[in-house]
């Protein structure tokens, strides 16, 4: 039993992204070394979709794929499925049980419930790790990648957390428990594969997805721009749109500052990848994405929802990712 105290052994580091940093730590309290560029890069964590919802801000842009955990897990060869519980309570018992086996808890929450980030924004599917409890205290320790230390969240904040519904999220207590380590493996086959279904989703879209993906997504993203000035918080959608690229876990430039980092790891190791060079192809795409998620910012800081100068950045970037996707899947 591990009640009122962390996981032995378990350590916190801060990172960039939630969960692949979360990732990184687990991986870590299992003794595999692994970088979070590498979570980020073996996930295929950079993406677009771009959605208009009946929320604040009404436009949606992310620029990470849905399923990157799946996506890692399956990846490095370690089974994976999100545990998905309707009751609160039940997801806080089997959580606890994790625990008391010394064994840390994935899990998605939204931020809006977790007092330490104290703000009223819902922003679901971050990533944490339930690492210990106190049952007189009832709380729970939690790692977040954004905080030095780990964290005491109330057992009932945590419950709505994990319960939030912001549509067209709903979160359902989702958890993951990594056990068994033994099929773990990373080669060169491995990540040239990686690297070549990033580049086709990114291309050709997920067709398991209800929106739009990849380029696709961006296209669309562009030929909508131009009624944002007829919305009634396009100041805020702008500002959200900067945080997303720039700000919100990615790392910078909508996760691809991370993903060249990966790449420029793996060209250190293969030398087919160090020959095509992508890592200072995808810096320039990472370039426009600065460019553009300054564009937005400047663009919320004014009076008139001008969003003009937003369009040559985006329609090159356009341009460029597609020409950088279709060179991985012809030459890797």
């Amino acid at each position: 039993m591990y009640e009122d105290q962390i996981i032995p052994g378990y350590s916190h580091q801060p990172g960039f992204h939630c969960a692949s940093s979360a990732i990184r730590n687990v991986l870590a309290f299992q003794g595999i070394k692994v970088s979070e560029p590498t979570v980020i890069g073996l996930g295929r964590a950079p993406g677009f979709s771009y959605q208009i919802i009946q929320g604040r801000p009404s436009r949606l842009v992310h620029t990470r794929c849905f399923p990157m955990e799946d996506n890692f897990f399956r990846t490095v060869g370690v089974k994976f499925q999100w545990r998905e519980e309707e009751n609160a309570a039940e997801a806080t018992r089997l959580a606890i049980a994790a625990v008391n086996r010394g064994l840390p808890v994935l899990v998605q929450t939204d931020i809006a419930y977790l007092p330490y980030f104290n703000t009223d924004q819902h922003f679901p599917g971050h990533a944490v790790v339930i690492c210990g409890y106190n049952d007189k205290k009832e709380e729970f320790y939690v790692s977040d990648t954004l905080h030095p230390e780990m964290l005491a969240v109330a057992i009932a904040d945590m419950e709505r957390a994990r319960s939030a519904v912001f549509p067209p999220y709903a979160l359902k207590n989702k958890s993951f428990v990594p056990e068994d380590f033994s099929g773990f493996h990373v080669d060169e086959a491995v990540v040239r594969g990686a690297v070549r279904q990033w580049a086709e989703e990114n291309l050709n879209g997920l067709p398991e997805l209800p929106v739009a993906y990849g380029v696709n997504s961006l296209e669309i993203f562009v030929r909508d721009l131009s009624n944002w000035q007829d919305i009634s918080d396009w100041q805020w959608s702008a500002r959200f749109t900067y945080q997303v690229i720039e700000r919100r876990g990615t790392g910078g430039a909508g996760f691809r500052t991370l993903y060249r980092q990966f790449l420029e790891e793996q060209e250190k190791q293969y030398l087919v990848l160090q020959q095509l060079g992508l890592s200072s192809g995808l810096a320039v795409i990472e370039n426009l994405y600065h460019d553009a998620a300054a564009i937005f910012r400047q663009i919320s800081e004014g009076d008139v929802p001008d969003f003009s100068p937003a369009l040559p950045v985006l329609k090159k970037l356009v341009e460029q990712e597609k020409n950088f996707y279709q060179k991985i899947l012809l030459e890797l």
